[in-house]
This record gives structure tokens, C-alpha cells and sequence, in this order.
């Protein structure tokens, strides 16, 4: 076949698809090259052309070499490819011999001379794959040739690239040791990917979290295991697959969620008020008992004292206050082995200078000596003298029960459910008014399961 702008094509997916007057030879190659040959003749000449592998990697050098024989001088030929491969750099050769770039564009190369076409000259270039080529997908490769006698133009005559997926890998880096509350950062590194993809983490089948990757390979991810989460778990990376590269996942890593610190509750016992130059306990409860550590109380930022949590759970001060006013008071527990710190909710100690007009007061309980559990009871207290104004708050240890109860003609009452059974103590504190000086009232009262005796149980008075 003849003529002087001749055009054949072929192409490649997965296998080569032959127009009429071409044939097309596929290397048996191995798992690393799969190299292929197409043969055609155009204006009186035969023309071979063999690349070195036909499905390379990223990163790979291929080598592509046409072979021009018959009667007739070639003037110029350029060679044809994707433009996301690039060309290596003094690779040209033309019959064996390097042999300068006449010119290098987006996506063809020329080599010029006078080349005698009966010695049956072969173009060669040598190619690097580009990053940014599509995968599983052809991406064809052709010539155009100028000769005396005739010349040709076959820009899409192959063969083909099918450019493969990367190959990645996944590495979860060594886990360190793991806390319930705790921040942890798990990290991961990708091979084959690039910045942005993304690698998710799992333990056993669930998700935790997911990171992308940066520039160099790299994700992480920080992991604050919740309470429920402790335990033994199998931790992998994966990366997800791309239009680029493969997915992977990471070798099992088997490692133990500690416990953590258990939460505390820090919880103020004090008066709501007292006079100046009065000794006040100031006392806080922190649950559940941690058996250890220490309670600093303050006033604002004004640290009181500290004093040591006991097995009940409790620590207290004493503070003999010299001038009047609100005092804001916190307590603040340091924590201990397996327990975390806490703060308690601040509360206002209202010291006054009780002058001629304020009166001491006392108050009374007037509680069941036994309850049901389950059924509410009343708990009354008695202010005397016959107080106005201030409220009753009734605790039970550091518990409040119910809501604060206002002091009316120095009576107080709320009615309360106890939920557990066994002996209770139950304190009334009377916040003081103006005019009348707090005070407080303790007692306990025996709950039990078993319905009470008909009658009911008495009701005693108890005072302080």
C-alpha cells in the first residue's frame, strides 16, 4: 500500500483488535514485561513496531523501537504516545546510534536526518510512565514518517499501553499502649497511594476513624477509646482503592483497651451561711469512694486547705472567716490510682456580721424513724425562734434530698422516696435569713423492704 498521508489504526484492550493488512504479535513475557509487536507496510515499506511492555507500572522505563525497511530515504519520523508518559533523556537512537531531538512536543518526539531504508533503520525511545496515566484503560501509541519517496501518518496504530493499578501496600506502625479517655494516634503507611487518598481504620470489622494521606505516604488518625471500648481489639489499616492503585490492608495488630481512670463526682457539704469569726466545716464528698488522693477547697482562687480523702470519701476544712460577704467555694479533687480528678459545683457561703438584730437558731428534725422503701415520707424541720425567710436543704451524706424547702413560721417540709434500702443519714441545714443565724439538725432513718406495721412508724424529734 502506497501514498504519501497513509492513516491504519489499532487498538488495545486487553488484546489487540487487527485492521485488514496488519498483524500483531503479543510476547508470552512473564508477571514483570509483556512486550507486543504490530507489522504493517505503507508506500513500498515494511515497518515493525515492538514495545518493550505493553502493561507497565508507574514508574517503569519502556522501550519503543520501529523498524522502517525498503527502497526509499527517510527524512524525518516522529514518534506518537500518550502525554502522560515522558521521554528519557538522550534515549534516542537511530540504527544503534544516539541521535539528537529534532524536536520534543506534547506527546511526539522527531528525530531528522537521511536514513537509508534498504539498511532497515530502527527509531528507538525510551519512555518513563507517568504518575498521572489512566489505569486499565488502552492508551495508544503511533508514528508519522517523512520519506523522499512517500510518507505516512499513523497516529494511532499501537500498540497500547494498558498502564497498571499500583500495587500498594499498608503498614499500621506499632500500636502504643491504649487508655479508655485517652488519646492515642494510630499511625499508617501507604505505598502506591498518593496525597489525599484515604486509608480507614478498624477494629475487627468496625470502623474507629479515617485519615488521608499526605505528600509522603503517611496518615494518622487520633483514637480516644470510650469506656465501652475497653477491652481486647484487632486493629488494622486500610487503604481504599483508587483509579491509581489497589486496595490493602495492614498485617493485625491484637492489642488491649486499658480501663482508664473511673469519673468521679466531687460534691460541697457546707452551711449557705454563717457569721464572721465563726468556725465553719466545710466538708465535700467525692463518688464513688476513691480511697485516696486529696480535696483542696478554695475561695475563688484562694486555696483554704487540703486535706485527705478517707475512706469514706470524704475531706474537710475549717475556715474561721473575719470579714462579711459572699464567698464562692469549690472543692477540687486531685485524683488517684484508677480514679480520675473532679470539681465540684460552687456554692456561696454568705458571712455576715451578725450585729445586735441576727439570733442564733436551732433546728429540729421531725423524720421517720423507719421507711418503706419505695414510699414517700415527709421530712419536716422546726427553726426556732419561729424563723421567716431561708430554706431547709435535707442530705443524706453528701446527697441532697429533694429541692431546698423555704422556712415559713420556722417549719420546713418535703415529702421524699427513698430507693434502696438499710440505715440512712438524713441532715437538715437551715441557710439562716436576715435576722436569724443558720444551723443544721441530723438523724437517720432505717429503711427497709417489708411493708411498715399498721400504725405507721413514729415520728421522733431530734435537734442540735
Amino acid at each position: 500500500m502506497s501514498g504519501r498521508s497513509v492513516r491504519r489504526t489499532i487498538a488495545m484492550a486487553g488484546a489487540f483488535a487487527v485492521t485488514a493488512g496488519f498483524a500483531v504479535t503479543m510476547g508470552a513475557g512473564g508477571a514483570s514485561a509483556a512486550p507486543a509487536t504490530i507489522t504493517w507496510a505503507d508506500g513500498g515499506k515494511n515497518f515493525t513496531r515492538t514495545i518493550s511492555n505493553v502493561a507497565p507500572a508507574e514508574g517503569e522505563v519502556v522501550t519503543v523501537s520501529t523498524t522502517i525497511a525498503g527502497t526509499d530515504t527517510i527524512n524525518w519520523f516522529e514518534d506518537y504516545r500518550p502525554t502522560c508518559i515522558t521521554y528519557k533523556k538522550d534515549s534516542a537512537k537511530v540504527a544503534g546510534l544516539p541521535v539528537a531531538l529534532a524536536s520534543n512536543g506534547a506527546g511526539l518526539l522527531r528525530v531528522a536526518g537521511s536514513w537509508d531504508a534498504s539498511t532497515s533503520p530502527t527509531f528507538e525511545f525510551q519512555y518513563v510512565i507517568g504518575a498521572n496515566c489512566a489505569r486499565e484503560v488502552a492508551l495508544n501509541t503511533g508514528i508519522k514518517y517523512s520519506a523522499v519517496a512517500s510518507s505516512g501518518e499513523n497516529l494511532n496504530l499501537g500498540p497500547a499501553y494498558v498502564v497498571t493499578k499500583n500495587v500498594s501496600t499498608t503498614v499500621l506502625e506499632p500500636v502504643g499502649p491504649l487508655k479508655a479517655g485517652v488519646e492515642s494516634t494510630l499511625k499508617s503507611k501507604v505505598l502506591g497511594g498518593r496525597a489525599g487518598d484515604l486509608v480507614k481504620y478498624f477494629s475487627g470489622t468496625n470502623e474507629i476513624g479515617s485519615a488521608a494521606l499526605d505528600a509522603t505516604g503517611a496518615a494518622s488518625f487520633k483514637w480516644k477509646p470510650a469506656a465501652n471500648q475497653a477491652g481486647p481489639h484487632d486493629l488494622t489499616a486500610k487503604f481504599l482503592a483508587t483509579p491509581f492503585a489497589t486496595e490493602s490492608v495492614s498485617a493485625v495488630q491484637s492489642v488491649t483497651v486499658d480501663p482508664g481512670d473511673q469519673t468521679t463526682q466531687t460534691t460541697l457539704i457546707m452551711p449557705s451561711s454563717s457569721p464572721i469569726n465563726v468556725d465553719v466545716i466545710i466538708e465535700a464528698q467525692v463518688s464513688p469512694f476513691p480511697g485516696a488522693g486529696t480535696l483542696t477547697f478554695k475561695n475563688g482562687i484562694t486555696v483554704l486547705g487540703t486535706a485527705p480523702v478517707g475512706a469514706d470519701g470524704k475531706a474537710s476544712v475549717v475556715q474561721n472567716f473575719t470579714v462579711p460577704g459572699n464567698k464562692t467555694i469549690t472543692a477540687v479533687f486531685s485524683g488517684a490510682p484508677g480514679f480520675a480528678g473532679s470539681t465540684s459545683t460552687a456554692q456561696t457561703l454568705n458571712i455576715t456580721d451578725p450585729g445586735a438584730v441576727d439570733v442564733a437558731t436551732t433546728t429540729t428534725l421531725n423524720v421517720p424513724a423507719i421507711a418503706q422503701k419505695g414510699v414517700y415520707v415527709f421530712l419536716r424541720a422546726n427553726v426556732a425562734p419561729r424563723a421567716n425567710g431561708g430554706t431547709v436543704q435535707f442530705f443524706s451524706g453528701a446527697e441532697p434530698l429533694g429541692n431546698p424547702a423555704t422556712v415559713k413560721d420556722g417549719l420546713a417540709s418535703v415529702s421524699y422516696l427513698f430507693t434502696t434500702s438499710g440505715v440512712r443519714d438524713v441532715r437538715a441545714v437551715y441557710s439562716g435569713a436576715p435576722g436569724y443565724l443558720g444551723s443544721e439538725a441530723s438523724t437517720t432513718v432505717t429503711v427497709q423492704d417489708e411493708p411498715l406495721p399498721a400504725g405507721g412508724s413514729s415520728l421522733p424529734t431530734f435537734g442540735s
